[in-house]
């Protein structure tokens, strides 16, 4: 992979911990010489809206936003949400697809079928990553605010980043029980 230039969109609901994902994301490629930019749309996040977060690292940056068809990787944290960043993905199915199973329903709309939506991101992506998000993070905290984590553990496998950096970004971070947990959220993702 190229990461001279390398884009990342993120996307998923309010609360999710989507900025604290891309604030430690970025300090951990900063601490390994990157250069990175970061942004994100926020508007009615904090009542379970739509998040979008972009970064950007490389040694050949120019723009915070990405161009649609550029994005190398897109990680969705909650199932639906990917089908709103999908112009992003690159037109040659290059792009990485990482998606979390979990699902928010809301009472008054109606969620594409699993079917439906698979047909949709293989048309898109020959990348495509299903990750079972929620269950493994309630399984072992019974909180899925640590859903993020476990989702960044998992991408580490796709980046020039070790266990060791992002271990040292979250002890700067955290402490005692909360780092903790969130170190165990991060192995089980590294083990996926």
């Amino acid at each position: 992979m190229n990461f001279n230039n390398f884009t990342i969109v993120f996307t998923g609901l309010g609360g999710q911990g989507l900025i604290r994902l891309l604030q430690i994301l970025g300090q951990s490629l900063v601490s390994n010489g990157y250069k990175v930019i970061t942004s994100e749309t926020h508007g009615l996040s904090q009542r379970g809206g739509n998040v979008t977060c972009f970064l950007r690292f490389g040694n050949k940056l120019n723009s915070p936003i990405p161009l649609v068809g550029s994005a190398d990787m897109i990680i969705g944290l909650e199932e639906s949400s990917v089908l709103n960043v999908l112009k992003y993905a690159k037109l040659d199915k290059s792009t990485i697809l990482v998606i979390s199973t979990y699902e928010k329903k809301i009472r008054s709309i109606e969620y594409p079928p699993l079917p439906s939506l698979l047909n949709i991101l293989f048309e898109i992506s020959d990348n495509l990553y299903f990750i079972p998000a929620s269950e493994i993070t309630l399984k072992y905290t019974g909180n899925l605010k640590y859903l993020n984590i476990l989702i960044l553990g998992y991408i580490l496998k796709f980046l020039p980043i070790d266990r060791e950096t992002i271990e040292n970004i979250l002890r700067k971070n955290f402490s005692g029980k909360k780092y903790q947990t969130n170190m165990e959220m991060l192995n089980k993702g590294i083990d996926l």
